[in-house]
């Protein structure tokens, strides 16, 4: 049995992979591992930030401890996006620096683009990605960034206290969720029109589940955000995890019409057609994605402290690299993955410590119930005493998909 068979299988296989949306990878199909290798940046990469101003980029694919591309930029990395061929990477003195492709299709990292949002003292915490734009938030505004043009193209005010500050940022569809720091409320605004929306204030609702007594002396702020499956999750400062369903039909009566958007009637319903703002390009509207606290559903699994992060993955329990005996990569029709939806979202939390809101702050390992995460981290005390309550966790929650 020959090993690298799989190996030599899966590189052909990528090679009908489109390279960020623009242009196929040129291999011939005789082509072998050590030469796709040379050009490895070429194919899937995934980039680190770091809080010493470096950026790292490794291989997607395989030999990921290996780094292909380094670049020490000028202060700290807080947010790294990626959209029609570029790379954005938003730095802690308020600029924006922009990656892209060098003509052997590599990523070059020595010539890059810097473009100033604002005075050096203020950061870009959060950038986000909505129909090939990049929303970048800058104290308490949002710019409207062209990746490619380099221009900022609409500037909106979040918040109006100027001290205030941008912290996360959610899209999807017609819509973008925004959350601003030290504040429980999240703010809707439209990804064509700049319109604002909708205001959620979720801490009366955590009060309500919870009680006052489970939150302790601390408020309610917003942490972690996300949008998944449709829904979504919003991470506070206690620990606290919310998912809440989109739907267009919980405030769709609230929409104005928009100056720059076209409506026309069709059989069936209406179909919103949006325009740029030189008027040059149409967008077809899609869905505008409110939501309704009174279909919301708190997890009484969190954290101790704030949660930091959301991430989502497709898969479904029980199936891991770790306990899979060939490498799930291998065993996976690269066709299969572009044309047909996973079965289940897995949906991530990270933060400090665990706790079962529904017993407080006891230690206890066996929480039970139908509604007991897929996973965690480990469940048994370290040998330096450690608790369990005190160290990292993630908790991971699958989420079917709809038909």
């Amino acid at each position: 049995m020959e090993t690298a068979a799989p190996v030599r299988r899966l590189v052909k296989e990528v090679t009908g992979v489109v390279r960020d949306g623009l242009s196929q990878l040129p291999v011939e199909n005789d082509v072998l591992y050590e030469e796709v290798e040379k050009m490895s940046s070429v194919l899937p990469t995934i980039w680190l930030g770091s809080q010493n101003g470096n950026i790292y980029v490794h291989s997607g694919l395989s030999q990921w401890r290996r780094c292909l591309h380094s670049v020490r930029l000028k202060d700290s990395v807080l947010s790294i996006v990626h959209v029609g061929g570029r790379v954005l990477a938003a730095l802690a003195d308020g600029s924006v620096a922009v990656f892209c492709r060098g003509p052997d299709g590599q990523w070059d990292l020595g010539s890059y683009h810097l473009v100033d949002l604002g005075r050096p003292h203020h950061s870009i915490r959060c950038m986000v990605t909505v129909h090939g734009r990049v929303w970048c938030g800058y104290r308490n505004k949002i710019h409207v960034l062209h990746p490619r043009s380099l221009q900022v193209e609409k500037s909106l005010d979040a918040h109006p206290r100027r001290e205030s500050q941008v912290r996360q940022m959610a899209w999807l569809g017609d819509g973008v969720w925004v959350s601003i720091r030290l504040d429980s409320t999240l703010r809707l605004y439209h990804a064509h029109t700049y319109q604002h929306l909708q205001d959620v204030d979720i801490e009366p609702y955590v009060s309500k589940m919870l009680g006052t007594g489970k939150l302790g002396f601390s408020f309610v702020r917003i942490t972690a955000l996300l949008i998944s499956s449709s829904r979504l999750w919003i991470g506070t400062g206690n620990g606290v995890i919310i998912s809440v369903p989109l739907s267009e039909s919980a405030g769709a009566r609230n929409v104005s019409n928009n100056p720059q958007g076209a409506h026309r009637s069709m059989p069936g319903g209406v179909v919103r057609v949006y325009t740029d703002s030189s008027g040059s390009k149409l967008t077809p509207g899609s869905f505008i994605p409110y939501c309704s606290m009174a279909q919301a559903q708190l997890s009484f699994h969190g954290h101790r402290d704030a949660v930091k992060f959301f991430v989502a993955v497709p898969g479904c329990g029980g199936l891991s690299a770790a306990t899979s005996e060939t490498p799930l990569i291998e065993n996976m029709e690269l066709e299969a993955l572009e044309t047909k939806k996973p079965a289940a979202m897995l949906v991530m939390s990270g933060g400090e410590g665990y706790i079962d809101f529904r017993i407080g702050d006891g230690e206890e390992d066996e929480v039970g119930g139908e509604t007991e995460p897929m996973a965690s981290s480990q469940q048994h005390e370290q040998q330096d005493g450690e608790s369990r309550g005190e160290r990292s966790h993630l908790i991971v929650w699958q989420v079917t998909m709809q038909d």
